[in-house]
């Protein structure tokens, strides 16, 4: 532990770091009887032992504090605030343990604890940075949390009201931020880089992921399984090595908007229901953009797919295999590589492809690819879509093309460009093809 230091330098770095706006003035911070100085405690445990039961705040003033056992915050209403990033906690464990850890108990959860304004620094054999069990209502905010043996932050059966924002997390070997079992949460303007996966979420509800910077991840930036009525707006999703994106596994009623997936630019729906996909642009894919997987009720809208500066122009679309109850409208796929709508798989049924513009869908694999595809696909329509080859000659094998067991669907009211008369293939006996402008 640092020498102890004056009360007049506490309360001099508080002045500066608390703006007038702040949750909290000044003044009632100073006056409160539950604000202990770290530096009058042999160790920051001991400051936070010395809370009263009702909780308190914990000041830990500027200086490195080498952490070999977690502080541990077993009581509600508590504050751990340090002095900025010259806060620095390191963990020095070898043998796996966290640096702190909010413990609650599952019939007697703690609630309202905060950590804020400092630097948690861990190394390759230590555990987590934060590990939360059954605490509600957390906040962790304006943090620097990197380099952990385990996930940065590890919210476990934090129920009610998590909130996670204005951190930088980074270099940790498991998960920049990992949900399991909460709801209520809200995940915001954090920077998250190189870790794992930036947010892992599990068994969770009623989740907002926003605003988020997440970029060059080991495997993917955002990763839910089990999610229900949760939304994922606003983020930059860019150059992890897998999936920018997975919804795995039971997710229901999740909505993906406003958000830029770059490099590899792919969402991945996997046994879900119930998934809004909009507003998103999706940048320089190295396969298919978005690709869902025997699910149902997805609606794909007013997204676009470009394949960035000519040096890179790489760019795929969309893939859907066994699926039910799909809309998919309003999308601009300029220049993909393999076709631009597939549905694809064993059986699907009510498709509604509307509205789409596909433009060159086949533009460097000439007569290979389909603008739009349709596979053992029935009761389905696909109408208004534009089509355009606007090379000097037709390179898109054809502008649409139903294959294997279709039937029972309506193609009509398409326009398509560079076309011919093999542009729109039917198989069903029962497809009804009509009021197509082809020229």
């Amino acid at each position: 532990m640092r020498p102890k230091k004056s009360l007049i330098y506490v309360f001099a770095i508080l002045f500066l770091h608390f703006s007038p706006h702040h949750s909290f003035s000044f003044q009632k911070f100073i006056s409160s009887s539950n604000t202990l100085n770290a530096d009058d405690y042999p160790t920051i445990q001991k400051a936070v032992d010395a809370l009263p039961d009702e909780g308190g705040t914990v000041f830990i003033p500027a200086g490195t504090y080498k952490i070999s056992e977690p502080i541990i915050v077993d009581k509600s209403g508590v504050t751990l605030i340090g002095a900025g990033s010259g806060t620095i906690l390191l963990n020095t464990s070898e043998e796996g343990k966290n640096t702190i850890e909010l413990k609650g108990e599952e019939t007697k959860p703690i609630w309202r604890v905060k950590v804020t304004n400092m630097h948690l620094k861990g190394n390759e054999k230590c555990g987590n940075a934060i590990y939360a069990n059954h605490v509600n209502e957390i906040s962790l905010s304006d943090m620097w949390i990197d380099y952990h043996g385990k996930s940065g932050i590890y919210l476990d059966y934090c129920y009610e009201n998590p909130r996670v924002y204005n951190n930088n997390i980074a270099y940790n070997k498991e998960m920049g931020i990992l949900i399991d079992g909460c709801h209520d949460i809200i995940v915001s303007a954090n920077q998250m880089e190189e870790n794992s996966i930036g947010v892992f979420a599990k068994d969770i509800f009623n989740a907002t992921i926003t605003g988020n910077n997440i970029d060059d991840h080991i495997k993917n930036c955002i990763y839910f399984v089990n999610a229900l009525g949760s939304i994922v707006t606003g983020n930059m999703l860019e150059n992890c090595k897998e999936e920018s994106m997975i919804l795995d596994e039971k997710c229901n009623g999740i909505v993906v908007t406003g958000n830029i997936f770059r490099q590899p630019g792919v969402l991945s729906v996997i046994k879900t229901q119930g998934v809004t996909i909009t507003g998103n642009a999706f940048d320089m894919s190295r396969s298919n953009a978005i690709e869902v997987e025997e699910s149902s009720l997805i609606t794909v809208t007013g997204n676009i797919f470009n394949g960035g500066p000519e040096s890179v122009d790489r760019i795929y679309g969309i893939v859907m295999k066994d699926v039910n109850d799909v809309s998919i409208s309003g999308n601009t796929i300029a220049k993909p590589l393999e076709g631009g709508i597939y549905i694809l798989g064993s059986e699907n049924k009510y498709i509604n492809i509307t509205g789409n513009t596909i433009k060159n869908p086949s533009g460097k694999s000439p007569e290979e690819y389909s603008a739009i595809l349709i596979q053992n696909t029935l009761h389905s329509i696909i109408s208004h879509n534009i089509v355009i080859d606007d090379g000097e000659t037709k390179n898109m094998k054809s502008a649409i093309e139903e294959t294997g067991n279709s039937d029972y669907n309506i193609i009509t009211y398409n326009r398509v460009n560079k076309g011919t008369s093999d542009s729109i293939v039917i198989k069903g006996k029962n497809t009804k093809k009509e009021n197509n402008f082809v020229y």
